[in-house]
């Protein structure tokens, strides 16, 4: 029980849990840890768990015909990942998920999953605010991308990602704001001044 509490305990925060739920939340979920800079999935296999991060960051990122890596999505602490099209439809992921920092997460895999929300009418509030934070943050991430100039991509980051900033570094920050590291950190040393 207790190396699944910060996950139980995240879970409380949207949804009421029972004893029998916090059984099934260890039944079906398995403890995983990954070395710095491990690929946990590749692009083009099909994404077979979703990820609780309780330790570390993960990213989504995938690479384009002329080599320059995109990154997605960063889930860091309390946040879920997975890629959400391939593990729901079992199809070739479009990305790759990287551990960018020793992790520590809570997996499920996709049967299991099927099994728990089948069991628990809790599980299903789980799927739901994962469906929720992926939809809302999607609707952000293309506004940010498409509105926001070089500059208030940096300001905007970083004001919303004090904590990240100090764990990535430039050229992974920069390949997520879809701008040059140069200009990454240009932008954000004259921020600083």
């Amino acid at each position: 029980m207790s190396e699944f509490l910060p996950f139980i305990n995240f879970v409380k925060t949207f949804s009421e849990l029972n004893d029998e739920d916090e059984t099934l939340i260890q039944k079906y979920f398995q403890k995983e840890t990954f070395k710095k800079n491990e690929i946990i999935l590749n692009a083009g296999e099909i994404c077979q768990k979703i990820y609780f991060v309780n330790k570390g960051i993960l990213r989504t990122f995938h690479t384009n015909q002329n080599g320059s890596e995109f990154t997605r999505l960063f889930a860091k602490e309390n946040e879920f990942c997975t890629i959400l099209i391939s593990f729901s439809e079992k199809v070739g992921s479009p990305a790759n998920i990287q551990s960018l920092e020793n992790s520590e997460v809570f997996s499920i895999k996709k049967s299991y999953f099927q099994e728990f929300i089948s069991k628990s009418e809790k599980a299903k509030n789980i799927y739901t605010k994962i469906l929720e934070d992926f939809q809302n943050f999607q609707i952000k991430r293309i506004e940010f991308l498409t509105s926001l100039t070089p500059q208030e991509k940096v300001a905007t980051f970083l004001k919303e990602n004090p904590e990240l900033e100090k764990r990535l570094t430039d050229k992974m920050i920069s390949t997520y704001l879809q701008i040059t590291p140069e200009t990454y950190s240009r932008t954000k040393n004259k921020l600083f001044l």
